[in-house]
């Protein structure tokens, strides 16, 4: 059973989230903010290894905590979608600049593109890839039916329980980000939980009847 653990980190309260499972004490820490000392304090009370790290894409709020977990974890693969890739390194373009700090992440270890899968214990999670919000967001998809599970999704900053991303950053689009949710995310199993980057969880049955999309 997927456990998973929520942290609302920095100013913007960016939702961080560490999961893990019984079978392994690795871990997946996807979109590490600020205040890395709570990620770190977590992992080593739950005695966790943290192997892989996911950016669901390259804002400043959601890559801050990059840097230091690579320092701390060497190891950790940092994976990150192809097209969102160059923010990671660049202070400019992830925005950082704009809160007056400069977020320099190491490099991704691994680009992702869509229908990627990446194999965590029993699971298997897909990259859907959903720009709009930024180029290169994605949304990271189980279907955990298998272990009588409702399938789960992060969405990063593409929907939220009753609203949608900011589409007037550079690489934004509204149109893309419209479609990313009607096309990927609102053609999920309805009982697909949907963990965001800022806000409370839903699931896409709520999130359709909310929007009307259909």
């Amino acid at each position: 059973m997927l456990n998973i653990q929520k942290f609302e980190l920095g100013p913007l309260e960016a939702c961080c989230y560490i999961i893990s499972t019984r079978i392994s004490s690795k871990a997946v820490i996807i979109d590490p903010g600020e205040e890395t000392d709570k990620i770190i304090d977590y992992i080593n009370k739950k005695k966790l290894d943290p192997i892989i790290l996911i950016n669901t894409h390259g804002h400043g709020d959601h890559i801050g905590g990059n840097k230091e977990l690579k320092k701390r974890y060497p190891d950790i693969q940092i994976c990150v979608h192809n097209d969102d890739a160059e923010m990671l390194t660049d202070p400019y373009k992830n925005l950082s600049l704009l809160s007056g700090k400069r977020y320099v992440s190491p490099p991704a270890n691994r680009i992702l593109n869509h229908n990627d899968k990446i194999m965590f214990d029993e699971y298997t999670f897909r990259i859907l890839h959903l720009p709009g919000h930024t180029s290169g967001g994605i949304g990271i998809y189980t279907d955990s039916t298998c272990n009588g599970e409702a399938p789960v999704l992060f969405s990063g900053d593409t929907l939220f329980a009753g609203g949608i991303g900011r589409t007037d950053l550079p690489g934004g689009s509204y149109h893309l980000l419209i479609q990313s949710i009607k096309q990927y995310i609102f053609t999920l199993d309805e009982n697909t939980i949907i963990h965001p980057g800022h806000g409370s969880s839903t699931t896409v049955e709520v999130e359709k009847e909310r929007f009307n999309f259909f």
